[in-house]
């Protein structure tokens, strides 16, 4: 999707973007009323009833999103909801915030700052073969002692990110390795499962070296489990890989207020599952803020109370309260210089 930087307007998210319950949709849905405040050629891409994991799986990889510092939308992503709703606060958090930092990443970091499978600087060592399953083009290893590796020089120090695909049917395990010194270990299956209400079972993951001196890095994935399924991996990248230039901004929304209907249900009957998402939200922007890329929050707190005005029932703004979406997302547009 090649569109010129700042002047056209991409959202991501679940039915709240995608204006279920509104009479005009195209029209009433917060994404078409920042498009005609900020006169920016909208794409919307949510779809209703999507968590954090299908963001990546369903709304990213499938529609070919992969800025680049000269080509890139200003990007929205307002998740959460179905999350809390479906999942509740706890354990599925983890897959939750998994999730999120991976298409934050991805959207936010552009192509000059990665190093993707099949590309310069990627090196696969035993059975293994592209998969373009979904657009992910990732490499996958198919034989225990399999490696697949990336290498990135990075111009000051800073982070490096990864992004191994994560999969509900998958039994495969591995080691992440930098600079030939094993990091970690992980599994392909997530526990809990990813197990979205719109049925993803398969999705970008993310993992986060937090700061490595300048330099050329190589980061290298061993399949430990012994068949051939094994791990994909899409690519790596760092902020510090980049060279001087603009970066794409993402604007990421907490999850709004719900109507209070005394249901225990979501947040209907206590606002704690929200809030502990939201807390895990906001973590999410600052880790990546303070790695220098452009994610910001739009607090939908700020703007939409869920009173019964704004709403049509306990989740579904109503137009009224799609205008207060609206100022949300306006208020953290990024200004033209």
């Amino acid at each position: 999707m090649m569109l010129n930087p700042n002047a056209s307007y991409l959202a991501l998210g679940d039915f709240i973007t995608d204006g279920v319950m509104l009479s005009n949709p195209l029209q009433q849905a917060y994404p078409a009323l920042v498009s005609h405040e900020k006169n920016a050629p909208m794409t919307n891409l949510a779809i209703a009833g999507d968590q954090a994991c299908d963001v990546s799986a369903r709304q990213i990889f499938p529609n070919s999103i992969s800025p680049t510092m000269a080509y890139h939308s200003t990007y929205s992503m307002l998740i959460g909801v179905n999350d809390v709703d479906n999942q509740g606060q706890g354990a599925y958090e983890q897959v939750f915030i998994q999730c999120h930092q991976a298409a934050l990443a991805w959207l936010a970091l552009p192509a000059e700052g990665k190093v993707l499978a099949g590309a310069a600087g990627f090196v696969a060592d035993g059975p293994g073969q592209i998969d373009t399953t979904n657009g992910w083009n990732a490499w996958t290893t198919q034989g225990q002692g399999s490696t697949v590796s990336f290498t990135v020089t990075l111009a000051t120090g800073g982070p490096i990110y990864a992004w191994p695909l994560i999969d509900d049917a998958s039994t495969a395990t591995y080691g992440y390795v930098l600079d030939g010194v094993e990091t970690g270990t992980s599994a392909v299956q997530t526990t809990p499962q990813i197990a979205t209400k719109n049925g993803t079972t398969r999705s970008l993951g993310f993992l986060r070296w937090p700061w490595v001196q300048a330099g050329s890095h190589t980061i290298t994935f061993i399949q430990t489990s012994a068949g051939t399924v094994g791990v994909s991996v899409v690519g790596i990248g760092a902020p510090s890989a980049l060279p001087a230039g603009q970066l794409p901004t993402v604007l990421a929304g907490t999850v709004p207020y719900q109507l209070h209907t005394g249901q225990n249900v979501g947040c209907q009957s206590t606002d704690a599952p929200c809030l502990a998402y939201n807390s895990d939200i906001l973590a999410d922007i600052n880790m990546f803020a303070g790695d220098g890329l452009n994610v910001l929050l739009f607090d939908t707190r700020q703007y939409l109370q869920a009173t019964s005005a704004e709403m049509s029932d306990a989740i579904h703004p109503n137009a009224a309260g799609q205008e207060k979406l609206s100022e949300a997302v306006q208020a953290a547009w990024p200004r033209q210089k």
